[in-house]
Order: structure tokens, then sequence, then C-alpha cells
């Protein structure tokens, strides 16, 4: 059985059509989870473009290789100071996740749903 069975109909006119539409396409949601993360208080963010993804695919990449060749020069302990490679590690690992905050995870705003402290009772 469906989780949601509570069907909503709502009338646009047609500016605010082209408005909802447009604002839909560039979250990269259907308009079902568009509407429940905006009712819900979510900030929506639009879409990154394919440069976002291809940046994102190679700082995963180059963290990667780096974690790898920490490991291997950690197994050679003495020939080579890991000290250099780990922080930057981080520093990479670090910037991903910031990606994914700034561009895909979207946020709750805080608003009348969100974490308002004023409407606690």
């Amino acid at each position: 059985m469906r989780n949601r069975n509570i069907k909503i109909n709502i009338f646009l006119n047609e500016k605010e059509k082209k408005i909802f539409d447009e604002k839909v396409k560039k979250s990269g949601l259907n308009k079902s989870e568009f509407f429940r993360k905006f009712i819900l208080d979510y900030e929506l963010k639009e879409k990154p473009d394919e440069r976002f993804y291809e940046m994102l695919s190679q700082l995963r990449g180059m963290a990667n290789n780096l974690n790898q060749m920490a490991r291997t020069y950690n197994r050679y302990q003495g020939y080579i100071n890991t000290d250099k490679f780990t922080p930057l590690l981080h520093q990479i690992e670090d910037l991903v996740l910031s990606m994914q905050e700034v561009y895909i995870i979207p946020q709750k705003k805080g608003g009348l749903y969100g974490n308002n402290k004023n409407m606690e009772s």
C-alpha cells in the first residue's frame, strides 16, 4: 500500500504554472518531490550542471589515488614521510563533502515546520 495516499489538486494561472515548471526542472526533482520538500520547509537548490559532477568525480578519484598511495607508503614505513599525504587526503574529502552540501543535499530553512523555537509549546 502507498505511503502517500492523499491527492491534492491545485489551480495555477499560466504564469504560475510556467514558474513552477521551471523551478521543478532546475531542481532535478519530480513535481511531487519538489512540492513535498517545499511544504516541509526545505531550502530547494538548483540541480548542478554537468561540470560539477565531472569535478566531483575527479576529486573522488584524486582522493582515492591519494589514499592508495598513503597505504602503500605506510607499508614501507621509514622510506616515505606520509605526514604530507594524510592532510591532503582529508582536505580533498572535506571539499567533496562541502560541494555536496552546497549543490546537492537539501537543507531545512527553519521556517514554519522547521526548527523555529518560537513555535514550541
